[in-house]
């Protein structure tokens, strides 16, 4: 066979292939092509069928994934390349296991189990002893340019690989801890709207990265599997499953789950590189650092150990001491200057306050003082959480009491961002921090006619109530005034969405570049988190620095679950930390 055919035509038996005689010359035998069919379901679901066919891979085990795959004899195939030559076997435990190679006759139900074509409730199955040839194995590269190829190749064996130009790589983990599988792409996925623009170019990107997606199984049936599977590609201060790192090509079967094809391996995986390392530059005494970190939901449930679980973040006392310590861990490393908080609990500022309890824990390790950015209110808002500043006064000092605004869509969507003036001694420049902490786009509105409903163009919903906090930012920044503002914080928006683009048509610079990322979702890379700075600061940027603390790490290694617990500054958060570093030449500017 042309090698070429192989990433286009289903896989069919190498020459020379003969089965036993007990499996030889029977005419009530079903192809496997004719089971699959050309469309996603088969159109035999719930008809008896009696099949015969190659092992090309076993998981009969109580902990596997019950059954056991099988492909076409050659004189069955039909050599169409829209139909697929592999068939699943849902087995139970009367039945005798069976080995790679060896043909098989059995009798079963064609089902469609979780979208997978399966033959179930099997008798009569005879074995015939072992091939001797087995199937080629199809070549298989991501991206593709049809699912209907996955759908082709469903249940059969092949290698998978990427784009020459592109490594395998893990893009995503959100159900691994859970269901021990993660998603393979070719390169690493991006959200649509954080490389492209909204609309139709994120539409295409979305369609695009449809095409650039596996599920890698651990081919078990295990739920919250002990020790985590694919040990071989963990790495990392945690020996965690990063995102971001990648793999060397491997061979195993394409199989379904419900509306995501996936590939069971066949052998062991193997670590090519590990992911982006944390890598910050040395602080420069000259220089400003100025860093923005979401702290997910921290709650000190009251200062006194009570209130606990709280109404966010920690369920228990220890779960807090453990979330304390790695954020603490967190923002000790980055040893930044001044520090915008999000996600605090909205507790005040008294000593059983949670952001005076984070500095306390601060201090401790760091050995640094601190200081907190107070406005004249008890509270900033009335949400459950709200943002925060922190600063070193040996560094920084306050040129007055921190302000924040209520007003347009900060009353009730967006939380009211805070700001406080600072001078740099050393140089008597003055500049603004104003940490910032957008409408979510989740909970989206009832009402479809709502400008804040979700548009279809990949920038979600709330998308109007975020591009307005945008607008009403910059018009406080200017009315107050804010001299030399620095804007940071979680925008919920990525890079090209309107919130963002907003701030550079308006007098702002963002240092940072598409490719930077803080958060990974649905295993899609991009920012949320961003910071601007004025026009007029642009040249003193030193470096800007996006820290991969936290978005490439699974979230069973957080503070909640003590077996995978570690108290470094990694899993601190669902967020990365961002820094900036701003060097003033001169008194005054």
């Amino acid at each position: 066979m042309n090698k070429r055919l192989l990433n286009v035509l289903p896989a069919l038996f190498l020459s020379g292939t003969a089965a036993a005689s007990t499996c030889d010359n029977d005419n009530d035998i079903t192809s496997i092509a004719n089971i699959q069919g050309e469309t996603e379901l088969s159109q035999m679901v719930g008809e008896q069928v009696n099949v015969r066919g190659i092992v090309t891979a076993t998981w009969q085990a109580t902990d596997g994934l019950g059954g056991f795959f099988i492909h076409s004899f050659a004189e069955d195939a039909d050599e169409n390349p829209a139909t697929s030559e592999g068939l699943f076997v849902v087995t139970d435990k009367q039945h005798s296991t069976v080995t790679t190679g060896e043909q098989v006759k059995l009798s079963g139900e064609v089902d469609e189990r979780s979208q997978l074509t399966s033959l179930v409730n099997v008798s009569n199955m005879t074995t015939c002893g072992n091939a001797t040839s087995t199937p080629e194995v199809t070549a298989l590269q991501l991206p593709v340019d049809s699912l209907k190829k996955l759908e082709a190749l469903e249940g059969m064996p092949v290698t998978l690989s990427s784009a020459k130009d592109e490594e395998l790589t893990v893009s995503g983990h959100y159900n691994y801890p859970r269901h021990g599988f993660f998603d393979v792409s070719s390169g690493r996925l991006w959200t649509p709207t954080q490389i492209v623009m909204p609309g139709k170019d994120a539409k295409r990107q979305k369609q695009e990265n449809t095409l650039n997606r596996l599920q890698v199984d651990d081919n078990s049936q295990v739920v919250e599997p002990s020790p985590l599977p694919f040990s071989s590609l963990q790495h990392g201060e945690q020996r965690s499953l990063r995102s971001g790192s990648t793999i060397d090509s491997f061979s195993g079967i394409i199989s379904q789950f419900n509306d995501g094809y996936r590939i069971q391996p066949t052998e062991e995986l193997v670590l090519k590189a590990v992911s982006k390392q944390p890598q910050l530059a040395e602080k420069n005494s000259d220089a400003i650092r100025i860093a923005s970190f979401n702290v997910l939901n921290f709650f000190n449930g009251n200062g006194a150990g009570q209130g606990f679980p709280t109404p966010r973040g920690a369920d228990t006392p220890e779960q807090m001491e453990r979330q304390l310590q790695k954020i603490v861990a967190a923002l000790t490393t980055m040893d930044a200057d001044v520090i915008g908080l999000m996600e605090l609990e909205n507790d005040g500022f008294t000593e059983r306050s949670a952001i005076i309890q984070l500095v306390n824990a601060l201090e401790r390790v760091s050995g640094k003082d601190y200081e907190i950015a107070e406005p004249r209110a008890e509270k900033i808002g009335t949400d459950q959480i709200t943002v925060g500043i922190i600063y070193q006064p040996e560094r920084v000092k306050p040129n007055s009491h921190a302000l924040f605004t209520r007003q347009g869509p900060f009353s009730w969507g967006s939380r009211p961002p805070l700001a406080q003036s600072f001078i740099h001694e050393k140089t008597d420049t003055e500049f603004s921090v104003i940490v910032n902490h957008f409408k979510s786009k989740g909970s989206c509105p009832e009402d479809s006619e709502s400008p804040n409903s979700n548009q279809n163009d990949g920038q979600a919903c709330w998308n109007d109530l975020r591009l307005k906090s945008s607008e009403q930012l910059t018009q406080w920044i200017e009315k107050e005034p804010l001299v030399n503002p620095i804007l940071l914080g979680d925008f919920n928006a990525y890079y090209h969405e309107d919130p963002i683009r907003y701030f550079s048509k308006n007098g702002f610079y963002n240092p940072s570049d598409a490719t930077d990322y803080s958060y990974v979702y649905d295993s899609q890379a991009g920012a949320l988190d961003h910071v601007f700075v004025a026009d007029s600061l642009k040249d003193n940027i030193q470096g800007v620095y996006h820290l991969p603390f936290n978005a490439d790490e699974p979230w069973v290694y957080d503070y909640r679950d003590d077996t995978y617990f570690s108290e470094g500054p990694f899993r601190s958060s669902d967020h990365d930390p961002l820094v900036l570093d701003l060097r003033f030449s001169g008194s005054g500017m």
